[in-house]
């Protein structure tokens, strides 16, 4: 089963509907996050799950909610979460470890959310889970200590490949097959030295040995 979370963030309607069709089997599971439901009607979409407070939502869009049939989940406006992130633990919950999650309309718009969307992909690593967030320029996840990336050249999501240490700092950072390669590298934040690198051979790896690693796959 593939998961597709749709947030309430910016999305590009003809770049979702062509993502979740090349990512779609047998078995897909929808979960609207708030206002998140208004950007599965522009996709043709009707969500399983509809989670939120439904503070950004109109009444009209709330009623065609209830029309769909979809499970509804309202949470308290004061809460410690957001509403993407409940939706995610939701998914760990309803499905199995096997299967990928990919958070749609979670970039854009409140750089807060993208930000701590950004923060959930830790989460999926901790419930021992894919979850990759993706727009229509960038595909954006992360590694785990001990972990390799094989990315091959011409399939990948976009051209410029760019890794960050998640809090600061990352050891033992290898990049084989890129114009700029890494040999067990100490990353540090606070610099753009690892940004916009690319692909040179067939293939390419990138390697983590400790702390986590936020990569970047993106494109003009």
């Amino acid at each position: 089963m593939i998961v597709f979370i749709i947030a309430g963030g910016k999305l590009n309607p003809e770049f979702a509907k062509g993502f979740i069709a090349d990512h779609s089997f047998d078995k897909t599971l929808f979960i609207a996050c708030d206002s998140g439901f208004e950007s599965c009607l522009s996709l043709g979409v009707n969500p399983d799950i509809v989670v939120g407070d439904f503070d950004s939502i109109s009444d009209d869009a709330y009623k065609k909610i209830e029309n769909t049939g979809a499970e509804v989940i309202r949470l308290n406006p004061i809460k410690d979460d957001t509403d993407t992130e409940f939706a995610l633990r939701l998914a760990f919950k309803r499905t199995k470890n096997t299967d990928e999650i990919y958070i749609l309309g979670g970039t854009g718009a409140r750089i807060d959310h993208t930000l701590g969307n950004i923060n959930l992909l830790g989460l999926g690593l901790k419930h021992d889970r894919d979850v990759i967030l993706v727009d229509e320029r960038n595909y954006i996840l992360m590694l785990a200590p001990g972990w390799t990336l094989e990315l091959e050249k011409g399939n990948q999501f976009g051209k410029y490949i760019s890794v960050f240490p998640y809090a600061g700092f990352a050891d033992g950072v290898t990049m084989k097959g890129f114009k700029y390669p890494l040999h067990r590298a100490t990353l540090e934040g606070f610099n753009t030295l690892t940004v916009s690198n690319e692909i040179v051979d067939n293939f390419a790896t990138i390697h983590v040995a400790e702390g986590y690693l936020i990569v970047c796959e993106s494109r003009d």
